[in-house]
């Protein structure tokens, strides 16, 4: 008999320089809250070999020590523009991918976060780096109430919008926030990190927003991108709408303090970003 699995995309702990806990912490705290796998995104130019050995070796033990399975994922900046890549296992061919060199197993490649950039040159990072999936929402850039609708009108014009897959992603650096956004799929038995990875690159997986409900089906029974666009639309998103006045206002305060200070206030602009 099948299960209902759910997980989370866009993760960083202490490996990421922003990262506020450990792995083994970071499996309980999702644990309890009904999760069973997290595809971790730690910054890719915060190791060398020796610590992104580390890493991958402790993603491995937590995951079997605890049951709860970490994906090994790495967010790299590629000219300005973040992209997740997984599964990664060595430190050499993400530093291939990195620099464009030829890699020996291909990666899977989704653009993160893509509402904070200019979509003329996400356009562009599509093709030059034949990115395989979006991150459509990201709960720390975009909120949890209200998708990026002026991003997602603009996807409407890239040519290759109904090929790839679509990621709901967390981008959470500390346990003490709201888990938003979650993938989820229907399995039975224990999973691997390879066999979720599989799952996810195959793309036979719904990303979903608790708060409003809102979903996207990869796959099979894929969503038609347009038609679920329009159908977004058409929804108020009056709470949404609401927190998202309050959090550019927040925001607009927060550019205004010395560096020092908002470097000191980090953990408290991620849980209003978090929250509203």
């Amino acid at each position: 008999m099948q299960e209902l699995i759910q997980g989370t995309f866009h993760f960083h702990s202490t490996y990421s320089h922003d990262g506020r806990n450990t792995l083994p912490e970071i499996a309980d705290s999702l644990q309890e809250r009904g999760l069973s796998f997290c595809v971790m995104t730690e910054h890719f130019e915060d190791f060398d070999e020796a610590k992104f050995n580390q890493y991958v070796a402790e993603l491995d033990s937590v995951t079997k020590s605890t049951g709860f399975v970490f994906v090994p994922g790495a967010e790299v900046d590629l000219e300005g523009l973040h992209t997740i890549v997984f599964p990664v296992r060595e430190y050499a061919e993400v530093t291939r991918f990195a620099s464009r060199q030829p890699v020996t197993r291909p990666l899977f490649k989704v653009l993160a976060h893509p509402s904070k950039y200019p979509f003329e040159q996400v356009k562009v990072h599509l093709e030059k780096y034949e990115i395989n999936a979006v991150e459509l929402w990201n709960q720390q850039a975009d909120g949890n109430y209200i998708p990026p609708i002026e991003f997602l009108r603009s996807l409407q014009s890239a040519p290759r919008r109904d090929t790839y897959r679509y990621f709901f992603g967390c981008d959470l650096h500390s346990i003490n926030l709201t888990v938003g956004n979650v993938l989820c799929f229907r399995t039975s038995g224990a999973l691997t990190p390879d066999d979720i990875a599989r799952i996810l690159i195959k793309g036979d997986f719904v990303a979903r927003n608790f708060a409003t409900g809102v979903e996207y089906r990869n796959g099979s029974n894929r969503t038609d991108f347009d038609a679920w666009l329009k159908a977004l639309c058409n929804r108020s998103y009056y709470r949404g709408k609401l927190l998202r006045g309050v959090r550019r206002s927040l925001k607009s305060v927060y550019k205004v303090l010395p560096r020092d200070l908002r470097h000191s206030l980090n953990d408290v602009k991620n849980y209003i970003r978090n929250k509203v």
